[in-house]
């Protein structure tokens, strides 16, 4: 597990379209190398780009969490724990920033990854419509750390 640097954006532009559609939130060129430049955001990679997972540090002035802005695992590596590892160092990183709570969206028919985080401690905490598309489904989800 390393944390990513603009040098891995080709790399992660890769793994992106192995992982999402455009329906599924997949990320530009564009929004890709804005969020590796962004101070408050972290990539970390999992082997040779077997995974990778965003985060960024969000807050309203009285609180402040993390967000799980993304997870990607290659196809190939699926259902071997690259997910896992890469959010239990997820909850690490966002702890040693402070964070108490964590917080992501994950798509309603996606039923793998809603058991992950369920299995992982998040709870469902409400229903975005149309968060990924019309008539698509988000579920808003929410973790302690």
């Amino acid at each position: 597990m390393r944390r990513a640097s603009a040098a891995d954006l080709e790399d992660l532009l890769a793994l992106e379209a192995r992982c999402f559609s455009e329906t599924d939130g997949l990320f530009n060129r564009r929004q890709l190398r804005a969020l590796l430049a962004n101070p408050r955001c972290a990539w970390f990679i999992a082997g040779h780009f077997e995974g990778a997972v965003c985060l960024l540090l969000a807050g309203n002035g009285r609180r402040r969490w993390g967000r799980l802005y993304s997870l990607a695992v290659d196809p190939a590596y699926r259902n071997q724990g690259v997910a896992r590892r890469l959010l239990a160092a997820s909850f690490t990183w966002l702890r040693k920033q402070g964070m108490t709570m964590v917080r992501a969206e994950v798509k309603s028919d996606n039923k793998a990854a809603r058991r992950l985080y369920a299995d992982l401690g998040f709870t469902e905490d409400g229903v975005l419509l149309h968060y990924y598309g019309p008539g698509q489904l988000g579920i808003k989800l929410c973790r302690p750390l």
